[in-house]
């Protein structure tokens, strides 16, 4: 998690720049980078869809927006997941219904839209009818000029709307973002979600592990050192009592998907973590593709052991501890 200062910081220059700008894709483009900074994966969506050129690309979504899917997915279940995208794209699609073609929508990106309307615009106004014609002359051009206004004044209040509806929707995401900066939140609100997902399923498969997260996400809000570094140890007990219920500490070895042998023994709760991943998605993935999750996972809690060791061996910062806690939660 980034600083909360800076993401504050980010969030009021937005603001502050709010009406002195006409460009909306910057603006977009702002509250983009707020909401990565947040892990706000939800809000990642629609700001997406709004800077991609949706009409060039020969997949329903690009590859980022399905890698973004694919988190919402792990981190509220398949079914709420799907669910979420699907609001964001609705979303989405209700900022670009178009005025002048009923029931369709533009999906180029903010950018391009802009460029559009401002050629349009222009186009409009270049229309001027020279002051040295003939009356009869000056009678054709001015109806042609109108018939020819006529046909650019659909398409450019089309697209003004479609921009107006943007300026709004990001608008109120700067603002209430603000307000859950103010109240103290780092994260956001979106977690409130990814939270209770992970409470009920280590709850039900690994109790133990629940009280270790709880007890991590409750420090983690203190201003005070010390509890800071009981959030990071709290989140390496978590990481353990998850490894110790689906398999328990052993003094056997045993050989990995990558020919490497490894002690199952207490402290060694990553490799029994890993192992048993390798049991129960063995059963149902190639070879291949058990090396890539295998891989993946081994990184991640290589990654947060390091991270939440040093509850016990450092002087961590609120930062880190923020991080681990929601990596704990994104990764499970």
């Amino acid at each position: 998690m980034p600083d909360a200062n800076k993401v504050s910081e980010l969030t009021s220059q937005a603001l502050d720049q709010f009406e002195s700008t006409n460009s909306v894709s910057a603006l977009v483009r702002q509250a983009h980078r707020i909401a990565s900074l947040r892990h706000d994966y939800a809000g990642q969506v629609w700001f997406m869809l709004q800077v991609r050129d949706l009409t060039t690309s020969t997949k329903p979504d690009p590859e980022d927006l399905r890698a973004l899917r694919g988190k919402l997915i792990a981190l509220l279940g398949d079914d709420a997941g799907q669910r979420e995208y699907a609001k964001q794209t609705l979303s989405y699609e209700a900022t670009r219904e178009r005025l002048d073609l009923p029931g369709k929508i533009h999906g180029t990106s903010v950018d391009q839209i802009e460029t559009m309307l401002a050629q349009l615009e222009r186009g409009y106004n270049s229309m001027d009818i020279p002051a040295n014609l003939s009356a009869a002359d000056a009678f054709h051009l001015t109806h042609d000029r109108n018939k020819a206004q006529a046909r650019l004044m659909p398409m450019i209040g089309s697209l003004s709307n479609i921009l107006s509806k943007v300026r709004q929707v990001v608008h109120d995401y700067l603002v209430t973002t603000e307000a859950e900066l103010e109240s103290g939140r780092t994260d956001s609100s979106f977690f409130d979600r990814v939270y209770a997902r992970v409470n009920s399923l280590l709850n039900q498969y690994a109790p133990e592990a629940a009280e270790k997260f709880v007890a991590a996400r409750e420090r983690v809000t203190a201003d005070d050192p010390e509890a800071i570094s009981h959030a990071l140890t709290s989140c390496r007990r978590m990481i353990k009592a998850l490894a110790d219920k689906p398999y328990p500490a052993t003094r056997e070895k045993r050989t990995g998907v990558d020919g490497v042998s490894r002690s199952m023994t207490d402290d060694a709760y990553r490799n029994r973590l890993l192992r048993y991943v390798q049991e129960t998605v063995g059963k149902h993935k190639s070879g291949e593709v058990l090396q890539a999750v295998i891989a993946d996972l081994g990184a991640r809690l290589n990654a947060l052991d390091e991270l939440s060791s040093k509850g016990v061996h450092a002087d961590p910062s609120l930062d880190e501890a923020h991080t681990c806690v929601i990596h704990l939660s994104s990764g499970w």
